[in-house]
C-alpha cells in the first residue's frame, strides 16, 4: 500500500516517521512520504495523486480545496478534510484535537487564531464538546465570517475580529487555540505576558516549542499543549480508516519517533 501527506510545507511533518516506524513494527508492506505541493500546482495533481496513492492525509494549505476532489464526505458540515480514502474524504483533527482535551476543563470563551481547516475542526469539536462562546481571529475577515456562518446556531456563538485585535481579544478570552503556522518558524505573535493573566489553556497546534508556548509556560499558564498530542489521536483515527490500526504498536512507533 502507498500513503502519502499532500500540503506546503510539509518538510516539518512528522507523519512519515511515525507512519513508516509503525509499518516496519507491523511488517506491513506499505510506504509513507510527504509531497511538497505548490499552491498553484494543486488542481493539476490532485487527481491522479488520488489514483496514485491508497490513501492520503492533507495539510496546510489544501484541507479546504480538496473537498471538491472526493467522492463522498464524513463530515460534510465541517467542509475540510484531511484524510482520503477509498474515495471518501474524512475530517480526522476534529477528533484528535476532542480526545487530546479529553481531562481538561476548556474555560470559555475560546479564542482561535486562524480561519483554515485546521481551525474549522477545532470549533467543530468544541462546538461538540459543548463550548458556547468562540472568537476567530485572522488576516482576512471574510474567511473568518464564512466560518461562522457554518456554525453559529442559537446555542453556539462564534464572533469574528481582525488579527489586529488580537491583544484585547486575548485579554478577554480563558482558553486560546493557535490554528495558524504563526510560531513554526519562531514568528511571535504580538502578545505580552500580561496579555495571558487569567488564561487557562493555551493550545498550539505546532508540533515543536514555539514563542507562544514559552511565553504561557513562563506565565504560568495551567494547561500548555503543542501539535504533537492532537496528531496521536488523529494519526489513531487515520490508521482505523485504512483498517491498520493496532493501539499498542502505535504508541511504541509514535513515542519512539516524538520521544
Amino acid at each position: 500500500m502507498r500513503f502519502c501527506i499532500i500540503g506546503h510545507p510539509v518538510s516539518h511533518s512528522l507523519s512519515p516517521m511515525i507512519y513508516t516506524r509503525f509499518f516496519e513494527m507491523k511488517r506491513i508492506d506499505a510506504t509513507y512520504e510527504a509531497l511538497d505541493i505548490q499552491t498553484g500546482e494543486f488542481p493539476s495533481v490532485i487527481d491522479g495523486l488520488l489514483k496514485e496513492y491508497d490513501g492520503l492525509n492533507v495539510t496546510i494549505p489544501f484541507k479546504e480545496a480538496v473537498v471538491a476532489h472526493v467522492d463522498s464526505m464524513i463530515e460534510r458540515s465541517l467542509r475540510a478534510v484531511n484524510c482520503i480514502f477509498e474515495g471518501a474524504g474524512h475530517n480526522t483533527d476534529w477528533i484528535g484535537f476532542s480526545h487530546s482535551l479529553r481531562n481538561i476543563e476548556i474555560e470559555e470563551p475560546v479564542t482561535i487564531l486562524g480561519a483554515g481547516g485546521a481551525s474549522r475542526a477545532v470549533v467543530y469539536a468544541l462546538k461538540r464538546s459543548g463550548v458556547h462562546r468562540v472568537n476567530i481571529l485572522n488576516r482576512s475577515p471574510a474567511r473568518a465570517e464564512r466560518v461562522a456562518e457554518d456554525f453559529n446556531d442559537g446555542n453556539f456563538e462564534v464572533k469574528t475580529f481582525s488579527i489586529d485585535s488580537l491583544r484585547p481579544i486575548v485579554r478577554e478570552s480563558k482558553s486560546i487555540v493557535n490554528a495558524t503556522s504563526i510560531g513554526m518558524k519562531g514568528e511571535r505573535l504580538d502578545l505580552r505576558r500580561e496579555d495571558l493573566q487569567g488564561i487557562s489553556l493555551v493550545y498550539d497546534l505546532i508540533y515543536s516549542e514555539t514563542p507562544l508556548q514559552k511565553v504561557a509556560r513562563e506565565c504560568g499558564v495551567e494547561n500548555v499543549i503543542d501539535g504533537k498530542a492532537m496528531l496521536f489521536f488523529q494519526a489513531c483515527e487515520n490508521l482505523k480508516i485504512w483498517r491498520l490500526f493496532d493501539e499498542k504498536v502505535f504508541e511504541r512507533a509514535f513515542e519512539v519517533v516524538t520521544g
